[in-house]
């Protein structure tokens, strides 16, 4: 008697006409109307590479690749495809690093994703290697750039997935953390693949010059039962010596109007006890400045965000923290910014029926299904409007979360899903086999999964 369904959407003309209104309804909820945070980096976006399979001939020469020779295709970044198991690919471009970048004291390579092994030279000198096909990475490379013209080389190595390939017609086992699906390619021969593994550079390349000591990531951890959030701060420092540092941190509305906190003040510091510590006789309890060391560098920074809007499935209200990186004298030397939701969400495992979930302290049923790479080709193929009709069609169909199929996906899907009120359920990519061998590389990429959605209000269950 208190159901009531929804009428049906039983024609093209009607589903469109929904799809329209939707799109009206979730409009603000896409706005950002957070001020402008302007960058204190030059980025620079690679896209055209050169593209072809590894032959003798690098075998024999490992300069053979790096001086451009072989035949090779011209392709776009990104870039995804075959063949699946055991194979390696050559990515090459060249790119100009200016005076001024150069004047910024810190030049990186940075990668979305690249798919499976990658091993990255600049100008001839390797700067190292990654494994994983989810998430970003990075190398800075100052002491090798030259002004004008630069070779960036990436050596791509896919391999046989830890159960084998036999699903794929190749009787073959290898070391590939990997599920069963992917972003998928069209193969001109035998069609479109969707679950064979394919590899590539397959999210984008930049050139980003910095300064030496710098925003590295950011994300903040809600509280809203205690009307209180914690940023996460992480600052990298290039120099071997310890060097002063401060932040000035704002939180605003994002898709609404306000200001919750406005240029707040924070230096890194502690109390120290009389008798405990590093300083030989301090006189009495006294907050010490704690310096940035050589490296990666967490602070955490609690701060009070009263009455907040919290983020609903049907109002995805959003906050943005922006944070400024100051030196001793107060020198800006990097800005960086952030969305965030203000939600909780839990499972009560001790009352019976056990397992009920609750999204802000009231229960939520989840009615879901398992995504199958659309919408990472939407972002593949940076069609962001498409990303969000996907996203609005699974709420017209009485969808509230998406399980991302056996793997983490690009960081622009998460942040879609926060900004229109859809949780994700991810995936580390283990499909019920772990080699013994790779115990250690499967802990360090769940680590990598969790620095990836950690951040994210649509996050519920990983």
């Amino acid at each position: 008697m208190a159901f009531r369904p929804a009428l049906k959407l039983d024609s093209g003309e009607k589903l469109r006409a929904e799809l329209a209104k939707q799109r009206q309804r979730h409009g603000d909820f896409l706005k950002d109307l957070a001020p402008p945070l302007p960058s204190r980096r030059i980025t620079h976006r690679l896209e055209q590479f050169q593209w072809r399979l590894e032959t003798p001939d690098d075998l024999a020469d490992a300069s053979h690749p790096q001086r451009g020779a072989g035949a090779w295709t011209a392709v776009k970044v990104p870039h995804f495809g075959g063949p699946i198991g055991r194979a390696v690919a050559y990515y090459r471009t060249t790119f100009d690093v200016t005076r001024e970048m150069l004047a910024k004291g810190a030049v990186f390579v940075r990668f979305g994703a690249v798919d499976y092994r990658a091993h990255v030279s600049v100008n001839g000198h390797y700067l190292g290697s990654h494994e994983g096909f989810f998430a970003p990475f990075e190398f800075e490379f100052s002491a090798m750039a030259r002004t004008g013209e630069n070779v960036l080389l990436v050596r791509v190595e896919n391999d046989a997935v830890f159960m084998g390939n036999a699903a794929w017609g190749l009787n073959e086992e290898g070391d590939k953390m990997y599920g069963a699906t992917n972003l998928g390619w069209d193969d001109p021969q035998v069609g479109w693949h969707h679950c064979p593994p394919g590899f590539g550079i397959y999210q984008d390349v930049t050139i980003e010059a910095r300064a030496p000591m710098h925003l590295a990531d950011m994300w903040v951890r809600p509280d809203p039962e205690q009307e209180r959030a914690e940023a996460w701060i992480e600052v990298w420092s290039k120099d071997r010596h310890r060097h002063a540092a401060s932040f000035e941190i704002s939180v605003f509305g994002q898709n609404f109007r306000k200001t919750v906190v406005r240029r707040l003040r924070h230096t890194p510091g502690t109390r120290i006890i009389p008798g405990v510590g590093d300083l030989e006789k301090p006189d009495d309890n006294q907050a010490v400045t704690l310096p940035m060391r050589p490296g990666l560098n967490i602070v955490k920074v609690p701060f009070s965000l009263p009455k907040p809007r919290l983020w609903e499935l049907e109002s995805p209200w959003l906050y943005q923290i922006q944070v400024l990186l100051l030196d001793e004298n107060g020198a800006v030397l990097d800005t960086r910014k952030r969305q965030f939701g203000m939600r909780s969400f839990g499972m009560d495992t001790t009352n019976v029926p056990r397992g009920r979930m609750f999204l802000n302290g009231r229960e939520i049923k989840l009615r879901g299904a398992n995504t199958m790479g659309f919408e990472q080709q939407d972002v593949f193929k940076k069609d962001f409007p498409q990303l969000v009709d996907d996203m609005l069609l699974a709420k017209i169909g009485h969808l509230n979360f998406w399980r991302l199929t056996q793997r983490p996906v690009q960081p622009e899907v998460y942040e879609y899903a926060d900004r229109l009120g859809l949780l994700l359920q991810t995936d580390l990519p283990l499909f019920g086999c772990l080699r013994h061998g790779k115990f250690s590389e499967g802990v360090r990429q769940a680590e990598e999964m969790e620095r990836l959605i950690r951040g994210h209000a649509c996050k519920y269950f990983w």
